[in-house]
């Protein structure tokens, strides 16, 4: 919870010195205004891919994103991330098990001086996903291996992020990203996932297209 309480001040701090600067920036008479202040309305779609730790095992994430964007420096939009865990060896069941699904929900995105070549952004995701135990066992001769779905779980979600993204054209952006996952338990057995198993980490990678 403290690692949440560290972006919170961060995104206030940036949010004041962002809000400094637009002061002493020269009027545009040909941008229109929004009803969040900005000057100018865009968009932006984009597609990442990560490393994160799932049940204290290696796993990959992969997500999409797109909303619009607000006088340059604040957008709203929709999300979705999946993700997957590597495999682990459970006697009980004799297969391998790993932990897959996927979450999705709106966020909010500050954008702390858009204008800069490379500058930092914070985007916050919250929403509801679920996850599953899949497992890998003998079939049969012909088969060798059966892809079996054990038990699921819902939950809710919160994930903050930092970014530093790179402006590589007008309409074409890429960012290093690194996030952190809170959610609801994990309600499944303890020798499938802990109720924890969700919140941790994710680094990785985004490109975003669109008019920023």
């Amino acid at each position: 919870m403290k690692k949440l309480y560290l972006v919170l001040v961060l995104y206030l701090l940036s949010s004041t010195i962002y809000a400094q600067d637009e002061e002493n920036r020269h009027n545009d008479p040909n941008e229109f205004k929004t009803i969040f202040g900005g000057k100018t309305l865009g968009g932006y779609g984009g597609i990442g891919v990560g490393y994160t730790i799932i049940e204290d095992r290696p796993g990959v994430t992969f997500d999409a994103r797109g909303g619009v964007i607000l006088g340059h420096s604040f957008a709203l939009g929709v999300g979705g991330t999946g993700f997957f865990n590597s495999y682990e060896y459970l006697q009980a069941e004799n297969a391998d098990i790993s932990l897959t699904g996927g979450y999705g929900g709106f966020f909010g995105e500050f954008i702390l001086l858009p204008r800069s070549q490379v500058h930092l952004s914070f985007p916050v995701l919250a929403g509801l996903g679920a996850i599953a135990a899949t497992s890998w066992v003998d079939a049969d001769n012909d088969s060798p291996y059966q892809n079996d779905i054990g038990q699921t779980s819902i939950f809710m979600i919160v994930e903050p992020a930092v970014e530093l993204e790179f402006n590589f054209t007008r309409f074409f952006r890429m960012a290093a990203y690194f996030s952190y996952r809170y959610t609801t338990d994990i309600e499944m057995d303890e020798q499938y996932a802990s109720r924890d198993a969700l919140i941790n980490y994710s680094v990785g990678m985004r490109v975003k297209f669109g008019k920023f």
